[in-house]
């Protein structure tokens, strides 16, 4: 995809977002919207992409309907969109940030949806919400290359002597005889270890591998491992659908629950600063969200399937 389409794209994402910004929409309107939400891969990612702009500059540029009064003071915050997004801030690419550059990796995830996988020497790797995967098993390797998302891996207790690894943008694992989990983020890969060890090895700097053990994770990226941190199996409960949380920030978990659907899911400063525990359905985020409205001092309004905003009330 060209630049050009691309910034068409975000164009009209933002045209949409100042507009609704500045006043309630009519029905027609909601329904156009959504039209033009529906009908590409590409038009969510760039309402996704504005909504993390309009996140990132929140703190100082309040794109509220206060600030959005007048034609003009849209005009403004409408071009100021656009310069973020034509200077690539976040990293702005339309195929970046959709799945169509993972359609042809050999096993892939929705969102919202999980799969398990297991091969002939006995490995098994799930794949959690968004995520993409291509898999090269020869004489002399057994390799996994995480494109996007994120899996769990129990290697094979076979008597297979083939080194295991997976593979990141960030670097490589080599799997120990282990259970773990891998997720790619925006700039890093997130390790965490269930049974024995891996070793992990930063793509640029592979002299500073790092060994991490049962009960251990780590964030890494092509320079470096970072800090050791416990990792608990829960973390790993979504395999099993669900999310455990134990005094967590309510942004946090709202955070986790908008990896399993399509669309915007804003917590407000306020509730995202709020506590709470739980085990969470990841196959009926309705449901949660209903639950947490229910239990804490919040309101979830949804503009629409794709647009969902929780707030703190008195």
């Amino acid at each position: 995809m060209s630049a050009a389409p691309d910034r068409k794209i975000f164009e009209a994402a933002a045209s949409w977002y100042v507009q609704f910004q500045a006043e309630p929409p009519t029905a027609a309107q909601r329904q156009a919207w959504q039209h033009w939400l529906d009908s590409s891969p590409a038009h969510l990612a760039a309402w996704n992409q504005m909504e993390r702009i309009q996140r990132h500059i929140g703190g100082s540029r309040d794109l509220s309907r206060r600030a959005l009064s007048s034609t003009q003071q849209r005009r403004q915050v409408l071009k100021l969109l656009l310069i973020l997004a034509g200077t690539g801030y976040l990293g702005w690419n339309v195929q970046q940030h959709t799945s169509l550059g993972n359609v042809w990796a050999d096993y892939r995830t929705k969102v919202g949806q999980r799969r398990r996988i297991e091969f002939a020497d006995g490995t098994r790797i799930h794949l959690n919400t968004g995520t993409a995967i291509d898999v090269l098993f020869d004489g002399e390797q057994r390799l996994i290359r995480l494109r996007e998302g994120e899996i769990l891996v129990s290697t094979g207790k076979l008597g297979d002597q083939r080194p295991f690894f997976v593979e990141t943008r960030q670097g490589r694992i080599r799997a120990l005889g282990t259970r773990f989990s891998v997720r790619q983020l925006s700039g890093s890969s997130r390790i965490g270890v269930l049974e024995d060890r891996v070793s992990v090895q930063p793509g640029d700097q592979p002299e500073q591998a790092r060994l991490l053990v049962a009960g251990e994770g780590a964030d890494f990226d092509s320079l470096g491992v970072g800090a050791t941190h416990p990792y608990r199996s829960t973390e790993a409960a979504w395999i099993n659908g669900q999310l455990i949380v134990l005094d967590a920030r309510l942004g946090d978990v709202i955070a986790e629950l908008g990896r399993y659907r399509s669309g915007i899911l804003h917590c407000d400063e306020s509730a995202a600063r709020l506590r709470v525990s739980g085990t969470f359905r990841l196959d009926s985020t309705d449901a949660v969200l209903a639950n947490l409205q229910a239990s804490l001092p919040v309101s979830v309004s949804y503009f629409t399937r794709y647009w969902v905003s929780i707030k703190r009330v008195s």
